[in-house]
């Protein structure tokens, strides 16, 4: 029979399980967080579905006016 003989373990393969087993742990934390943040961030809630949609036209046409009618200053090569 084979009896394995405990003297004879190097410690490093004892701190390299037990880095694997922390390295592990580690990575199961965070994507159990990373996917709860997933889910929560797609959460719908009901009484924000029912709100309706307020656009202030003025200010809309004001930000279209500054950004597509805006004078432009034409660049000097020489």
């Amino acid at each position: 029979m084979m009896k394995i003989q405990w003297e004879k373990i190097d410690k490093f393969y004892l701190v390299l399980v037990a880095i694997l087993i922390l390295m592990a742990a580690l990575v199961i934390i965070t994507f159990k967080s990373v996917f709860s943040a997933y889910l929560v961030a797609y959460e719908l809630k009901q009484s924000d579905l029912e709100s309706s949609v307020n656009v202030n036209e003025e200010k809309l046409d004001e930000a279209h006016k500054y950004g597509f009618q805006k004078q432009t200053i034409p660049l000097e090569v020489r």
